[in-house]
């Protein structure tokens, strides 16, 4: 008989965890990361569980549509974001935010017939080195995607740190440093900190977080 392997999932201690959270950011909104079916602990139970956060945040278009199926009506940020046109109406028709992180989405955007514009997180390549423009990108990109008519205006701003779990280096301060400098002129609200970020970097603390 093959044995098999249970994972009991503790609901308390993910509202124990949130409550962390808010204690060491208070000024900030939540956005409550689900990806992956909420990291394997379950997507229903986790958003259900986690009801305080101000908006969730999972991987693909897909995983927001089971939340919107289940009548969660909470902002909904698509960290992947979008990689065709017929992602588009989608995102209008259940109101569901997405990250921005090439021209070829800008391009997509610019060229869609929505019902409505969508809300749009552009992300910065501070130092992660992964998705998100670089700082020589960004002049032509954000004249662009201010004019863009399915877009909400101001479009919010994100990033994403590659080493916030290790206080002994100082790539993380660096990468904070960059992005307030490269988003001082833009009105957007902001999104930082990581988990890590949340609890050794004060100053990622910003409108958002997103453990």
């Amino acid at each position: 008989m093959m044995n098999t392997v249970t994972a009991s999932i503790d609901i308390d201690a993910l509202q124990h965890n949130f409550a962390v959270v808010r204690r060491h950011a208070p000024q900030s909104k939540i956005i409550a990361v689900l990806k992956a079916n909420a990291y394997g602990h379950g997507l229903l139970p986790v958003a259900h569980a986690l009801a305080q956060a101000d908006a969730y945040a999972v991987a693909r278009v897909e995983e927001a549509l089971v939340l919107r199926a289940n009548a969660i009506t909470k902002p909904i940020l698509v960290l992947g974001g979008f990689f065709s046109a017929e992602a588009l109406p989608l995102l209008a028709k259940h109101e569901l935010q997405t990250t921005l992180h090439t021209w070829e989405q800008l391009a997509l955007l610019e060229q869609a017939s929505l019902p409505a514009p969508i809300k749009v997180w552009l992300k910065l390549d501070t130092g992660m080195n992964r998705l998100g423009l670089r700082a020589e990108e960004l002049p032509a990109f954000i004249e662009r995607l201010s004019h863009c008519r399915n877009v909400v205006q101001p479009f919010h701003l994100m990033t994403h740190f590659s080493q916030s779990d290790e206080q002994d280096t100082q790539a993380t301060q660096l990468q904070i440093e960059e992005f307030n400098r490269l988003s001082a002129h833009l009105p957007g609200e902001r999104a930082m900190a990581n988990s890590a970020g949340i609890l050794a970097w004060p100053a990622s603390r910003s409108d958002w977080i997103r453990p």
